[in-house]
């Protein structure tokens, strides 16, 4: 065998293993995109998250205890607030990954889980925003801008939450796109 045919024959073995190790390396990028996608849905779905918005949703409707006191409401309202924060930060990270790790199919399957939940709290935001803004009276104001711009840039990828998000955008400084 002449030097020349052994070293095309070395050049094509390491071209396939090249390819095998990409192949390889874009598998684990996308498991890892799919274990990231469940996670970040598991915590959005976890009991303290639960326990957040089943308490938003009785403040919103009126059925609080009376005695509740304010501040633990907010503390609600930011613990759900960051929550989706935490999941937008997450589905950026995947979506960013797409071209270079195949990480496309974690982002779709962490919109189909995500999606029913950003749209339904999309349509409350708002209405939480005021009341708590009221509630704490004209001295002081909820400052959330920054994380309901977080939740906005969220329900952006969800056609049924853009009108929601336009609404809290109208109403809320700060939230918006080019803020």
């Amino acid at each position: 065998m002449t030097p020349a045919i052994t070293t095309l024959i070395s050049a094509c073995i390491a071209g396939v293993a090249a390819f095998i190790a990409l192949h390889a390396a874009r598998g684990n990028a996308a498991r890892a995109g799919f274990d990231l996608a469940r996670a970040l849905y598991n915590d959005l779905t976890t009991d303290a998250t639960a326990e957040s918005r089943s308490n938003l949703e009785f403040y919103r409707r009126g059925n609080a205890p009376a005695d509740q006191p304010l501040a633990e409401i907010m503390n609600h309202y930011f613990a759900l607030l960051w929550q989706f924060e935490k999941v937008y930060a997450g589905r950026e990270s995947l979506a960013r990954q797409q071209r270079l790790n195949g990480t496309g199919p974690a982002v779709r399957f962490l919109d189909d889980m995500i999606g029913y939940h950003v749209s339904e709290w999309g349509s409350r935001w708002l209405q939480l925003h005021n009341l708590i803004d009221n509630q704490l009276g004209p001295h002081d104001n909820l400052d959330d801008r920054h994380t309901l711009q977080s939740f906005c840039k969220l329900a952006d990828h969800f056609p049924q939450a853009r009108e929601a998000t336009q609404a809290i955008r109208a109403a809320v400084p700060g939230t918006d796109h080019n803020d």
